[in-house]
């Protein structure tokens, strides 16, 4: 993340962009000035506008070396932008006014100025851009009554020019908020499709493709800070027989109550994860195995007490649930899994609907791994 100087916070891709458009403004300033400088040479000019003319283009390659490569990069942003396409006019209007004013060859300059806003800095900055170059270009052309009279050729050429400056300034808008309407539409599609690789269709919870990064960023958390961390692996005890007896739809349905039942019970610094078919995990930081479980019975009861409407219906169910902890069952992701997993299967064996915590000695269970386990389907028994 990156602050620039107008305070507004920058992520890597908006802070990446700015940069390039201040990169895009380094070259057209080298190609201005040359530009500038080759063909005023052969403009019929009063030495004197000549003199200006090239002195102006040195003072400008200046400004835009010190510009470009002092400037820190804190400063990076839509602010410093707009300060520099200040500049830009200002540099513009000068060579203008030095080259035969309302009739000059560089007055295309000021377009450019124009599609360079909107491309970077948006609309609302685009008119606003707009609204400083009239200001400047009448200032500096001396629109005014007296030379209406006496020069009403100049007069058409100053205003035929601030026409077009706000033609070109309303199509640069238009086409830079169609362009960034369709910037946003792209960054929303990717990261509906990133939401979509980690979460989970039927529960909203994150699945066993997301479990790698979660687990091992609470891991390093608990290590490093000399915390304890636990596991909680749940399994319900009758989606085989919802699924025989109602169908699988009911079966779905039984995996989604469970998955908000825990999700309820969970507290908001815990993480709950769909492991497959209808087992859970839940990550507990700043949690030992006596703090874990309390809460694995506070889930079991309320799974417990809730009843699933099948058609009319009540079907019960219930959840077998298994407990390791960081540091004192395993030191790793996998290590827990298959500590909690071993102890979900004595919960199982022991009659179900039941806490059971990791002691040493306890084997069985048929853990897969994330690499190893299948996609996650709601009819999974």
């Amino acid at each position: 993340m990156q602050l620039p100087s107008d305070g507004k916070i920058l992520n890597t891709e908006e802070f990446t962009r700015y940069k390039a458009y201040d990169r895009l403004n380094a070259v057209a300033d080298i190609l201005t000035i040359s530009v500038v400088m080759f063909f005023s040479y052969f403009l019929s000019t009063p030495i004197f506008n000549q003199v200006a003319i090239y002195g102006l283009c040195v003072l400008m390659a200046i400004a835009s070396l010190l510009w470009h490569t002092i400037m820190p990069d804190r400063f990076t942003g839509p602010t410093r932008l707009l300060v520099k396409h200040l500049i830009d006019i200002l540099f513009v209007s000068l060579i203008v006014q030095y080259t035969g004013d309302a009739r000059s060859p560089f007055f295309f300059l000021y377009y450019l100025i124009l599609l360079a806003v909107a491309v970077s800095i948006g609309v609302r900055y685009t008119f606003l851009v707009a609204g400083v170059m009239t200001m400047v270009y009448i200032v500096m052309s001396g629109v005014a009554i007296q030379k209406l009279i006496i020069e009403p050729q100049s007069f058409i050429f100053v205003w035929a020019n601030l026409i077009s400056i706000w033609f070109v300034g309303y199509l640069a808008a238009f086409l830079a908020d169609e362009a960034d309407r369709a910037r946003r539409t792209i960054a929303d599609a990717k990261e509906k499709v990133e939401n979509f690789s980690k979460v989970d269709w039927l529960t909203g919870l994150y699945n066993m493709r997301h479990f790698d990064i979660l687990s091992a960023q609470e891991l390093a958390r608990a290590e490093r800070y000399t915390r304890p961390l636990s596991l909680l692996l749940l399994d319900s005890d009758h989606l085989k027989v919802v699924n025989d007896s109602y169908g699988h739809q009911m079966g779905d349905q039984l995996i989604a109550d469970v998955a908000r039942i825990v999700s309820q019970q969970a507290r908001a610094s815990d993480t709950v994860i769909r492991y497959g078919g209808d087992e859970f995990i839940v990550l507990l930081p700043e949690t030992d195995s006596v703090g874990a479980r309390f809460l694995a019975e506070r889930i079991r009861q309320a799974v417990e007490g809730h009843l699933l409407d099948a058609g009319g219906r009540p079907v019960g169910t219930t959840v077998s649930i298994g407990i390791a902890a960081f540091p004192r069952d395993a030191q790793d992701a996998i290590g827990l899994l298959a500590r909690a997993d071993a102890a979900l299967y004595t919960s199982k064996e022991t009659g179900r609907n039941r806490v059971t915590t990791y002691t040493e000695g306890m084997t069985g269970g048929q853990l897969h791994t994330p690499l190893q386990r299948p996609e996650p389907t709601g009819t999974l028994a």
